[in-house]
């Protein structure tokens, strides 16, 4: 058991490495869909997570670089933040940077979520009620423009 466990952190990273943007979204909107409910430090870490985790897939499996070296790709940004990674999806796919693409209320808020978060991780603490729902809102922004931007969730098209 203990080999297992050991050994599987490792495998989530390489299955996450190799899973396609798509992929990886449906795992992120399970996620988001089980985190509704929780309080808002949770909801906060986790909405901050989303958009690193779908921001990472796309950086990895951008267009022109093969999928034979995403597994090494995705090491070189893995302990890259969410902010930098969602600059660098919007650099590879032409369009503006972060505080131009989005409103800019709306980017500096995230900015500011990811910098909650990082309290909340790795300092243990909390923030008051009310700063939540802003937070978590802008998040939920950025990430439906990556969605978008990304083209992850194009209905189908009209015949015509």
């Amino acid at each position: 058991m203990n080999a297992d466990l050991l050994e599987h952190p490792e495998e989530l990273q390489r299955a996450y490495a190799m899973a396609t943007p798509a992929a990886r979204l449906r795992v992120i909107k399970q996620r988001l869909a089980s985190a509704h409910g929780e309080m808002g430090s949770t909801r906060l870490v986790t909405i901050i997570s989303a958009v690193e985790a779908l921001a990472r897939s796309l950086v990895v499996h951008a267009a022109g670089r093969p999928s034979a070296t995403a597994e090494m790709r995705h090491r070189q940004f893995r302990n890259v933040g969410a902010v930098e990674l969602v600059e660098e999806v919007l650099r590879l796919r032409g369009a503006k940077p972060g505080v131009q693409q989005f409103d800019r209320d709306e980017w500096e808020l995230f900015e500011t979520a990811t910098r909650y978060r990082d309290l909340i991780v790795h300092e243990c603490t909390f923030i008051g009620q009310d700063r939540y729902p802003y937070l978590i809102a802008a998040s939920e922004t950025v990430l439906h423009g990556l969605i978008e931007l990304a083209g992850l969730e194009a209905g189908p098209k009209a015949v015509r």
